[in-house]
């Protein structure tokens, strides 16, 4: 029988274990979101739903033990909160830039 701290400690294992395999679909909706953001137009999502989506991937990210991964997130988060609402063309690189990194982060399984 397992103590309390074990059980928890089994469940916070499988959680990280869990995200971590759904880590590579998460960045590739990132990723797809922010193609879609930047190809404009008007069905293009709005920039505050990528800088959402950073947000929530940092935090959890962070929460589970992948820093690496949070502070990549986090860069870009911080990126498009600066951006407000509408892309310029001149933070576009930067923006492109953290998504590469960010996807570099990924742990390797």
């Amino acid at each position: 029988m397992s103590t309390p701290q074990e059980a928890f400690q089994q469940f916070l294992d499988q959680q990280r274990a869990d995200y971590r395999r759904a880590l590579p679909d998460k960045l590739a909706q990132l990723e797809a979101l922010w193609q879609a953001v930047d190809a404009g137009g008007p069905s293009a999502p709005p920039l505050a739903d990528l800088e959402r989506q950073a947000h929530t991937l940092a935090g959890t990210a962070g929460t589970l033990g992948f820093r690496e991964l949070s502070l990549a997130a986090r860069a870009l988060e911080l990126l498009l909160e600066q951006a407000g609402a509408a892309l310029i063309p001149a933070q576009r690189p930067d923006i492109v830039r953290a998504v590469a990194a960010l996807q570099a982060s990924l742990p390797i399984p």
